[in-house]
């Protein structure tokens, strides 16, 4: 008995335990000093969502963000030790990153909003998939730099069909003039090999707590 009481406190130092966001965010964001958007901070440390640092499916941990070495996707195992790391590459003329989101495969989907002031005042938003070794896959918009038809990514969740869920909004039309944009709900999907299935429904009344609710983790 004493015998088996040492191994379960010891399994643990060995690296055998599944890691805690807390230390996950230790090793990755704080070491490293990474920032992203504070939009999805409230994310953090719930499962399957989207956010700077996830525990991922293995045990370990994965943190995406601006940092001491520039927009960079890290990855550590469920003993803390750094797996291996990939710095992002710069597009336009800056760059807002969002979340990071792991699917069932174990690939990773970095979110973020890129600026491009010539073309649009506001963000692009940008994906980038890496697989569970670090391999990229691809890198790609899922929308023009333009008011219309350009979603912006705002709930991210990894489903059980292995695909990822989006949520966020999108102007389908341009408005009238001296009027404000239209925003619509926006809902999506995306797989491994970059595939968008991509729906727009009602108008966002802000004001109203049931469309907070959608953007906040279930």
């Amino acid at each position: 008995m004493k015998y088996a009481l040492f191994l379960l406190v010891l399994l643990p130092s060995l690296g055998f335990a599944q890691l805690n966001i807390d230390q996950v965010r230790e090793l990755t964001v704080q070491k490293y000093h990474l920032g992203s958007s504070t939009y999805f901070s409230d994310f953090v440390g719930h499962p399957g969502y989207g956010a700077i640092a996830i525990l991922t499916n293995d045990g370990g941990g994965a943190a995406f963000g601006d940092g001491d070495e520039g927009v960079m996707l890290v990855r550590i195992t469920k003993a803390g030790a750094e797996q291996w790391k990939r710095k992002v590459t710069s597009k336009g003329d800056e760059m807002e990153t969002q979340a990071v989101a792991e699917d069932k495969a174990g690939n990773f989907y970095l979110f973020m909003l890129v600026y491009n002031h010539a073309k649009y005042q506001g963000g692009a938003e940008r994906v980038v998939c890496y697989s569970k070794a670090g391999t990229l896959l691809w890198d790609k918009y899922l929308g023009p730099f333009a008011l219309v038809n350009n979603p912006t990514v705002s709930w991210i969740q990894s489903v059980a069909d292995g695909r990822i869920a989006l949520r966020g909004h999108i102007v389908n039309q341009p408005p009238a003039e001296g009027k404000d944009p239209i925003y619509h709900f926006w809902e999506a999907t995306i797989n491994s090999k970059g595939f968008v299935t991509q729906k727009s429904g009602e108008v966002i009344d802000w004001a109203k707590d049931e469309w907070k609710k959608k953007f906040k983790p279930e």
